[in-house]
């Protein structure tokens, strides 16, 4: 089919704040290096996503209606014509055909609505105009990976750009915050990449301490953490430290968690990413709790090129897990509801992913 032949889509539409409904829009003219996709499964970000549907993105991010979403798994329906100029994508995203099953993930511009995102639509269009080729190109998902292990990988590609700003080192521990899809993603990742690690979160919430279990050496409550830290650490506390939750509350005393050091030349001192995507303020601690821990701080959003290869190539291996996620699958007819039992269960439900046969 030609890729001039789609003008409208089905998406999932946020009209305004605690309005979600799914519905007709309007897609940008293809250009010539066009590949269009078919969405099968897509997901809701509990934090991204939801801070949309809560009005909770700053203007200048976005506006409504909008198009949320960037968890997307299908089917390449149209692709360029063999003599169009691909060179503004990675030698693999050149090679992709109509028929091959893809992460879609992100689109930027749609013809009527904001793209805040944009990958809760049915068909979406990735060319040159559309889509940040630095990293979200699509990337062809290996057949024993499924479409919704596809959905999850998206995800997982957040914290594993962060965790390229630490240096693992064998037996040092490393605390993440936060047991959602990015702190359970980073958990795993973690032990992939120095299996020596011992790897302890804390999670407020039981249900999603239940599931890090599965995964961390150590779950805790925030309550509890500073005892059970020093207790696992033998009174050092963490190497370094992950800050997953988006909780812009918890920020400011994460040097209750972390080692004291870099006070000698080679003196490693601890080391906090922060990973969280935070709708408020960061408001520190005392300053004197702070600089006497000469902390490293970094931080990353999104994910960088070579990420998705990475992770379904974990998932195709078995080396990362998506069994152990309480995932619920929902027809995208009921987005509307879906975005309603979210915003009531909060952190008692892990990942919805839609089905966008139904």
């Amino acid at each position: 089919m030609q890729a001039n032949a789609f003008k409208t889509t089905r998406a999932i539409v946020i009209e305004r704040p605690y309005r979600a409904a799914l519905r007709e829009i309007k897609l940008t003219e293809p250009r010539a290096d066009a590949f269009i996709a078919q969405t099968l499964c897509s997901s809701i970000s509990t934090g991204t996503d939801m801070k949309t549907y809560r009005g909770m993105q700053h203007p200048e991010q976005c506006y409504y209606p909008l198009v949320p979403g960037y968890e997307t798994a299908g089917i390449i329906v149209a692709a360029p014509e063999e003599n169009v100029d691909l060179s503004r994508l990675p030698e693999s995203a050149r090679k992709l055909k109509v028929g091959d099953r893809v992460m879609i993930n992100e689109c930027r511009q749609y013809g009527d609505v904001c793209a805040a995102w944009g990958g809760g639509s049915e068909y979406t269009i990735k060319d040159s105009f559309t889509t940040n080729d630095q990293f979200d190109y699509m990337v062809k998902i290996p057949d024993n990976v499924t479409d919704v292990q596809a959905v999850l990988a998206y995800l997982a590609c957040v914290p594993l750009k962060g965790i390229k700003r630490l240096t693992l080192r064998p037996n040092e521990t490393i605390v993440v915050i936060g047991a959602g899809m990015v702190g359970i993603s980073a958990i795993q990742e973690l032990k992939i990449l120095e299996p020596t690690l011992q790897v302890i979160c804390i999670e407020r919430n039981a249900f999603r301490r239940s599931i890090a279990e599965k995964y961390a050496d150590l779950v805790v409550s925030p309550e509890d953490a500073v005892k059970k830290i020093s207790e696992a650490t033998g009174g050092k506390m963490a190497d370094q430290l992950m800050e997953c939750s988006g909780n812009p509350e918890v920020v400011g005393t994460l040097h209750k968690y972390i080692k004291d050091g870099g006070w000698e030349e080679h003196d490693i001192p601890a080391h906090i990413h922060l990973q969280g995507d935070y709708p408020e303020k960061i408001i520190f601690d005392h300053y004197h709790r702070w600089f006497v821990k000469n902390a490293t701080i970094t931080m990353t959003c999104a994910l960088r090129a070579g990420c998705k290869e990475q992770v379904l190539e974990w998932i195709s291996e078995g080396k990362f897990d998506t069994e152990g996620l309480p995932i619920e699958v929902w027809p995208v007819s009921k987005c509307k509801e879906a975005f309603e039992y979210l915003e009531e269960k909060h952190e008692d439900v892990f990942k919805i992913v839609f089905d966008w046969s139904k």
